[in-house]
């Protein structure tokens, strides 16, 4: 094993056992305030000519928090919290990046990719039902996941992960590139100019595609029908 997998793994744990202790997705909803990247620092820490002077750059700016503001997406069914070389600098050059979900009950992860690269999913606490597909010619892959799994999702595969209990769950998700991106299939497809996905659905038409497309959810969402009814979720 290298030791760049080493140390990603060693902190995969260590984050998953503080994750598991804290609170509740459904603690907070409050809307997180849009951070600015440090530009400055980035083209600093980007054009350096070594690891030295790229640590000298960022003095003691060597910890992400989290339980703070910075990089949380929110939606009913809970919160993701990236970190990544966009909000979090001192992983520049170090090829790395994570995010932790915290999931209400049956709340998803909606269906999504990184086409910069591959995620390993470790379960800190509760159970997950994940899915992926690579692409034309694969066969859809489903797993469950339990406290202590973990599961991987290549580059590039369209994954989701949903909560099925009626519990919340946290996962900790380690990346192989500081920046992985990310890609919601759902609002991206229907991102695409009306007509397009109008016709890649066999011809709907525009003012059926508009409804569908108000209809998105904020991710992460609440996710199957089965689940929420077994919970006594909404089903609004």
């Amino acid at each position: 094993m290298q030791l760049s997998s080493f140390s990603l793994l060693l902190l995969l744990c260590a984050l998953a056992l503080a994750s598991a202790q804290t609170t509740s997705p459904a603690a907070s909803r409050a809307a997180s305030p849009a951070a600015s990247p440090n530009t400055a620092l980035i083209t600093t820490l980007k054009t350096a000519a070594s690891q030295v002077d790229r640590v000298n750059a960022l003095g003691d700016d060597f910890i992400f928090d989290f339980r703070g503001t910075l990089g949380v997406s929110e939606g009913r069914g809970g919160k993701t919290v990236a970190a990544t070389a966009r909000n979090f600098p001192a992983l520049i050059g170090n090829g790395v990046a994570m995010t932790v979900g915290y999931l209400g009950p049956c709340g998803i992860n909606l269906p999504h990719t990184h086409p910069r690269a591959t995620e390993f999913n470790f379960v800190a606490s509760g159970a997950f039902e994940a899915g992926f597909f690579m692409e034309n010619g694969n066969e859809f892959v489903m797993t469950n996941v339990t406290q202590g799994m973990a599961v991987v999702f290549p580059q590039g595969a369209i994954h989701f992960e949903q909560n099925m209990n009626c519990e919340p769950a946290v996962f900790v998700a380690g990346f192989n590139n500081e920046d992985p991106g990310v890609s919601t299939i759902a609002s991206n497809f229907f991102g695409l100019p009306t007509a397009i996905v109008g016709a890649s659905l066999g011809g709907l038409n525009i003012s059926s595609v508009e409804d569908l497309r108000a209809m998105l959810p904020d991710n992460p969402a609440l996710g199957t029908e089965e689940c929420r009814r077994r919970c006594g979720l909404s089903l609004d």
